[in-house]
Order: C-alpha cells, then sequence, then structure tokens
C-alpha cells in the first residue's frame, strides 16, 4: 500500500529547513556529532538506563498505566553519531506515548572508533536477547529505525530469520540510509531538494563505517537483502530527501518477495523529519500518529515482561 502525504507545508516546517539550509556545512564525523548532541526533557514518560546483552540501552515507557507492546529501536546518525542517544530520545518517547509501549533505545557502538560491523553486532545482540532470555513475546515486538538505523532495523530482521529466532510482529523505517554504493538515481536527482543531507556528508559517515568492507554486503546496504518471510513493513520517507531511492528500493525488494509494504512518501518530509518531534512541527506529530497505529495494528498486545538486567 502507498500513501501519498499530499497536504499544505506548515510554518514551523518552512521555518525548520530554512534554518537546515543555512547552517555550516560539515562532512566529517566531528560536526555530526556536535549537531547531534545535546538532551531534552522528557515529558509523560519514564526513563532507565538498561542493556540489552551488554548493548547499553535507554529503556522509556509511559508514566502513566501498561505497556501492551515493545519496540527495540535502532537510532540514525549515520553510524558515526547518536551516543548517548539524546537526539534520538523525544522521538522514542512520542512513540512510547502513542503507541503504548516499552521501547528500547540501542546505544550500538559508533565508527570510525568501532567500524563494521560492531553496529550491526551490538543490534543483533540487542535483538536477540529480547526475544530470548529477555522474555519478549516476538507478537507484541516491534523494529524501529531511522537513516543508518532504518537499515539497521531490516537487516537485524533479515539476521534473525536467517537463524531462525522468532521475528517481530512489525518492522517501521523512517528515511532509511541502505545503500552505501550509492546508486539510487535520488542521490543526484534530488540533491538541490534536500536542505541537509549531502552526498559528501553520506560518503564520510560511509567510509567511517565501512573501512575495508564491502558496501554491498546486505548487513550494510539493506537494498540488496533476500526480504523473503518478513512481517509487514513500514516505510516513511521524504520527498526532499537525496536517499528516497533508498526507500523506494526496499520497497520494490519486499513486494517482489511477497512482504506487506506500508510506503509512505511525504511532500514536505526531510530526512529523519519524526525525530524533530521536540520543535512541535506537525509533520512530525502526524508521521509519529501514523507509525503508532502501524505498530499498534501489527501486535496481539500480548504480555511484554522484561524480568531480567534492569529492564
Amino acid at each position: 500500500m502507498t500513501e501519498d502525504t499530499q497536504r499544505p507545508e506548515s510554518q514551523l516546517m518552512n521555518a525548520f529547513v530554512t534554518f537546515l539550509r543555512v547552517r555550516p556545512d560539515g562532512t566529517d564525523a566531528k560536526s555530526t556529532r556536535e549537531f547531534n548532541d545535546g538532551q531534552t526533557a522528557l515529558e509523560g514518560v519514564t526513563r532507565r538506563d538498561t542493556d540489552l546483552a551488554g548493548v547499553p540501552t535507554i529503556t522509556i515507557e509511559p508514566a502513566g498505566g501498561r505497556p501492551d507492546r515493545s519496540v527495540i529501536y535502532f537510532h540514525g546518525g549515520g553510524y558515526v553519531s547518536g551516543s548517548p542517544p539524546e537526539r534520538y530520545l523525544p522521538l522514542a518517547a512520542a512513540v512510547a506515548l502513542a503507541a503504548n509501549a516499552t521501547v528500547h533505545t540501542v546505544d550500538y557502538r559508533l565508527a570510525p572508533e568501532h567500524p563494521f560491523p560492531a553496529a550491526y553486532d551490538d543490534c543483533v545482540s540487542a535483538y536477540t536477547y529480547l526475544v530470548g532470555d529477555g522474555g519478549v513475546d516476538s507478537d507484541a515486538l516491534s523494529v524501529l529505525g531511522d537513516s543508518a538505523g532504518g537499515n539497521l532495523a531490516l537487516a537485524v530482521t533479515v539476521a534473525a530469520r536467517d537463524r531462525r529466532l522468532p521475528l517481530p510482529a512489525r518492522v517501521a523505517m523512517i528515511s532509511p540510509f541502505a545503500d552505501l554504493t550509492f546508486g539510487g538515481p535520488s542521490i543526484e536527482r534530488r540533491r538541490d531538494l534536500d536542505p541537509y543531507v549531502t552526498r559528501e556528508l553520506l560518503e564520510s559517515m560511509a567510509a567511517d563505517y565501512l573501512g575495508d568492507s564491502d558496501p554491498a554486503d546486505p548487513r550494510c546496504s539493506a537494498v540488496f537483502a533476500d526480504l523473503t518471510g518478513l512481517p509487514p513493513l513500514l516505510i516513511q520517507v521524504g520527498e526532499k530527501e537525496i536517499l528516497y531511492d533508498d526507500a523506494t528500493r526496499i520497497r520494490d525488494r519486499a513486494l517482489t518477495a511477497g512482504v506487506e509494504v506500508t510506503f509512505e512518501s511525504w511532500e514536505h518530509g526531510i530526512h529523519v523529519w519524526p525525530v524533530y518531534i521536540a520543535t512541535g512541527l506537525p509533520e512530525s506529530a502526524l508521521a509519529i500518529e501514523h507509525l503508532a497505529a502501524f505498530l499498534k495494528a501489527g501486535s496481539h498486545a500480548a504480555s511484554t515482561h522484561t524480568p531480567a538486567r534492569g529492564l
């Protein structure tokens, strides 16, 4: 199913895009980390520092009531930023509230200090623990990722299938950065539309992450993965993104494999716009509403009790 979200752009989104366009250019890990630094107060939720199989994790839950589903969330940041994942916690908190979910935000290792497969291995280990010793019912578990984390979300689900682990109920990706060979035509066709992401920035991130690894390895570039047998997917992508074709190619590959896909193409979306929910962007709030509805439709409200190691 493809959903076109054609509606007027909000004044706040217009102003935020202007802010992104006038920011100084920066393509190295240091400048990316500086952009993703900072803390935001979280309201209506509780926050705990936890771990999943030794991988540091921040677990967020609604402050009132009992969550009836779980989400394991792999944040973006191009594999070089987002640790600790403070930039991404407002999104995690909004998903926790909207979907009545326990959200585990995985603080995986970053490049260039820890190149591939460090991030992938951490995320696979965290997922494996959740559906094993962590005691989470996979029927009430979804996987969520944005940007590089969107690639990780899909790659981890493929790993779960290949290792015969319980599969999640649903997988959601926001603006996936899923082709480190940069083979999508939108890299060039939409370069003047994207207010933030550039090919130079992506290439710098990929170089730090890959080292000597093959960029076409499906664990690095999920656009090349076999998606047969995966659970339903949600893909949200903005029409101004140079990574637009990463999203469309995942969609097409999944549909060819017989996977149910909900594809949302947002006219005024920019790269991972839901992560800016703390700014009050109406587009961010609406996208999270769509995401929460997708997650809630896929679980059976089974027990999500996770008794071990501070969870």
